[in-house]
């Protein structure tokens, strides 16, 4: 068993351990094992996800799994919960470590040109970095009481944001300033509970956002009208993906359920039932041909998106897995969890 450890110890047959406080964890490492699929504890009756590799920040153990996101190249992943932390995965480094800001993380999003990271918090603000330097940029301070989710548009001009004042809001990154309707009323997109998560489409013209208020809406990007509200949850949505084509959406909804939706129909194509509790999170791979869902029940399945058979799953977590997102080169799926641990799977 090839093993690499930075920054850390593994004992216990490969499992990595540490002295860590009750209340914050100080030691930084990034392991990575090549493991057969017995050892990595996980089924595989279609495709081969043989490695496993275990990442985890520091910052306080207290609250739920720290957010995070890959640059457009694929070179890094950033993950935050006080502050933020910059990987390189090529050579499992730690880059740098951000300033803690306030309140906790529980978003973050990367430029499509890989020069900022935006960062949203329970606080109700929203931070830019330069992500060459770790150097803060510009804290947006507005009408949110908590940020959960952030995406930048395609071109990059624009941060969109969803909070848990029910509120879809964009960001002006030229003007540092809340981007208004033709009317000069905002918020102009608004939910009617917390905004858990927003996706942008593709072509950038369309914005999904998903919210406690069990709906999923879609929104033009250009106007800032409500294009649709989907409906077919009878319970929270947690998360939305849109497919690299622009075609599907992917819902993630406490009722333990995925919905794949045709984005021009607005209409449910499957509704996949496999997990066993809440389904916190989803994410499309980027030729589109594989869901990942993450669950309260501690594990992370795989879909055929052209079929709605499960292909795959993926156990390790030792609690709910809330985020999840693909490397954009398809190669490795990273899952964090609530047991404060973020795991990159690859894909022979």
């Amino acid at each position: 068993m090839q093993k690499i450890t930075i920054d850390g110890a593994i004992r216990n047959g490969g499992v990595l351990t540490s002295d860590i406080s009750k209340t914050q964890e100080k030691i930084n490492y990034l392991e990575v094992l090549n493991l057969t699929s017995n050892e990595a504890g996980y089924t595989s009756p279609s495709k081969q996800w043989i490695g496993e590799a275990r990442l985890s920040c520091s910052d306080t153990l207290s609250h739920n799994s720290p957010a995070i996101a890959f640059s457009s190249n694929g070179q890094f992943l950033a993950t935050g919960r006080l502050s933020i932390k910059l990987w390189n995965l090529s050579t499992g480094e730690l880059i740098c470590t951000f300033p803690p800001v306030s309140s906790i993380l529980q978003a973050i999003a990367i430029s499509p040109d890989n020069k900022i990271i935006a960062s949203g918090r329970v606080g109700g603000t929203i931070e830019l970095w330069e992500l060459a330097t770790g150097k803060l940029i510009h804290q947006f301070i507005g009408d949110m009481n908590g940020v959960n989710s952030l995406a930048f548009s395609v071109d990059g001009e624009i941060l969109i944001s969803g909070d848990r004042s029910k509120n879809v809001q964009m960001w002006d990154l030229a003007t540092r300033r809340l981007v208004r309707n033709s009317h000069e009323n905002f918020p102009f997109m608004e939910h009617g509970d917390w905004v858990n998560a927003v996706a942008v489409s593709p072509n950038g013209q369309i914005i999904a956002s998903c919210s406690h208020d069990k709906t999923i809406k879609l929104w033009s990007l250009k106007s800032k009208t409500e294009i649709a509200c989907l409906s077919e949850h009878p319970s929270i949505v947690n998360d939305v993906a849109i497919s690299p084509d622009g075609k599907l959406l992917a819902s993630a909804s406490a009722d333990e359920t995925i919905k794949l939706w045709n984005l021009n129909t607005q209409e449910v194509i499957w509704t996949l039932r496999g997990h066993s509790d809440e389904v916190y999170s989803v994410a499309i791979s980027p030729d589109g041909k594989t869901l990942a869902s993450g669950s309260a029940d501690k594990t992370i399945k795989l879909w055929n998106l052209d079929t709605g058979e499960l292909i795959n799953t993926l156990t390790g977590h030792f609690s709910g897995v809330k985020s999840l997102t693909f490397s954009p080169n398809g190669e490795m799926l990273v899952s964090a969890g609530e047991d404060h641990a973020v795991k990159i799977w690859q894909c022979e």
